[in-house]
């Protein structure tokens, strides 16, 4: 099953690549432009809201 973040980047990467005229050749500059903008917007939310780093934090470390 795909996760929120691949879903987002996955849109986003189609939304650049019909904004640039549909061209093939550019799947992958894409995509990796569209992950930076995703991680960059989750980066930000974070930073406006520290206490979603914290949830995450324990979730990965419950000791």
């Amino acid at each position: 099953m795909i996760d929120e973040r691949e879903r987002r980047i996955k849109a986003r990467a189609f939304e650049l690549w019909q904004k640039e005229g549909s061209l093939d050749s550019r799947s992958l500059g894409h995509w990796l432009q569209a992950e930076r903008e995703i991680d960059e917007e989750a980066d930000e939310s974070v930073a406006e809201d520290p206490t979603e780093a914290v949830g995450l934090a324990a979730a990965v470390n419950p000791h």
